[in-house]
């Protein structure tokens, strides 16, 4: 009998290791490997796009420098430092920069994205988180084709100089993520960002049109938005590509690498999928815990196993607290519908995999927390290692809060 070795990589430091008969094993998904020198790579990028002039040439002293960066930018610092590296060739000031982070419903601080910078530079580039509350915070952009007025922050509207710095990734709300998806509503007023929150589009292809995308791209049209610089994610918390350039031109390009090295696909549904998540830029909280369930949701057969590694150990929000206290997870969905929690697609992931298939999870949350949320608790990975022998067939998925899955019976429709 010939045997495979399962070696997975969970949490901040969590480990697993295995082995099962290879026979079973009907699919292995790796993330791609982080690459070094981020810093690095991104000053060589924007000094030397692809079709388009060195970011630095179309700056001039004096000029007000404004660097958009999402929030889930793996390596963000070394992003950061790069794009100072090429800015700096125009004598701008440190001053004259401003670092900006969307509003995000999830809430929380940043890591300080300057902490790459020279010490005699850092503290004098300003860093700004977009308060949508925020009197005068906005002002008015422009009106879209279809009649919508756009309010945007200041530090994007009124800058001299834009750079976008984001993170391309598969989303089921967007489909696609990265650049464009920043501006708009992230930037905006609080009824742009509730007006945007809702249920995801199970029922679309990652690759069909989005409304909300089309809007933003269309927001980033009307600012005028010319140079972004994309990173795709790596195993960890790490970046694997850089892509920088004409905004659009990037999306696209990273895009296409995104669908080369992140989409996963089986050629049948298995009974049992092992999925792992990795600490990423964003921590790891139950956002990338649904993420990776949505992943193994696509991949698992009907009333399945799905055994999940984590080092989850955050509170419940809302959303996840009114599955905590339904009698079965399904009538939590007309609640989470009507209320749209902040962590409305975390819950609805959530009781969607819950209600498709059996979900063991390994986390540091309390066991009779787990047993409340419909999902088994598993005690230590000597629990997971017995759990996954057996005869069914396996498929194993690394980093899976980041992939796209797809199965016979089953289009992609996004992570």
């Amino acid at each position: 009998m010939a045997v495979e070795t399962l070696q997975l990589k969970f949490g901040t430091a969590g480990e697993f290791a295995s082995e099962i008969d290879a026979g079973r094993l009907i699919g292995r998904f790796e993330a791609p490997a982080a690459i070094s020198d981020v810093a690095g790579r991104v000053a060589e990028a924007l000094a030397a796009p692809a079709d388009f002039p060195p970011l630095h040439q179309g700056l001039a002293p004096g000029d007000r420098v404004t660097i958009i960066v999402d929030r889930r930018l793996p390596s963000a610092a070394s992003v950061v430092a790069g794009a100072w590296r090429e800015i700096h060739k125009r004598e701008i000031a440190p001053e004259d920069v401003t670092i900006l982070h969307p509003a995000d419903f999830s809430g929380g601080t940043p890591a300080d994205p300057r902490t790459g910078l020279p010490e005699d530079v850092r503290d004098r580039v300003q860093w700004v988180l977009h308060d949508p509350l925020k009197t005068n915070g906005c002002t008015y952009l422009a009106t879209t084709a279809g009649g919508e007025r756009i309010y945007l922050a200041r530090e994007a509207a009124e800058a001299d100089a834009l750079l976008l710095a984001g993170c391309v990734e598969f989303d089921r709300l967007w489909g696609y993520r990265g650049l464009q998806s920043m501006l708009y509503p992230g930037l905006s007023t609080i009824e742009a960002i509730r007006k945007a929150h809702g249920q995801p589009h199970d029922e679309l292809q990652v690759d069909d049109p989005r409304p909300l995308r089309q809007l933003a791209e269309e927001v980033a049209w009307l600012l005028g938005v010319q140079f972004g610089v994309a990173v795709l994610p790596s195993e960890g918390a790490g970046v694997s590509r850089v892509f920088a350039g004409q905004a659009d031109q990037v999306m696209r390009s990273a895009v296409s690498e995104l669908n080369r090295t992140w989409r996963f696909a089986c050629a049948s549904r298995p009974e049992l999928v092992l999925v792992a998540v990795e600490s990423d830029a964003a921590g790891q909280g139950w956002d990338q815990l649904a993420r990776a369930l949505h992943s193994a949701r696509n991949l698992v057969a009907r009333d399945g196993r799905i055994v999940v590694l984590t080092e989850l150990d955050e509170a419940l929000g809302p959303g996840l607290q009114m599955i905590r206290d339904s009698r079965k997870p399904r009538d939590a969905m007309r609640p989470l519908r009507e209320t749209t929690p902040p962590d409305l697609l975390a819950a609805t992931s959530l009781a969607r995999s819950v209600e498709w298939a059996n979900v063991y999870l390994l986390s540091r949350l309390d066991p009779d927390l787990v047993e409340e949320l419909f999902m088994v608790p598993l005690s230590g990975i000597d629990e997971v290692a017995r759990l996954i022998q057996g005869d069914e067939r396996l498929a194993v998925v690394g980093s899976a809060q980041h992939v796209c899955t797809e199965s016979a019976g089953l289009e992609a429709d996004g992570a």
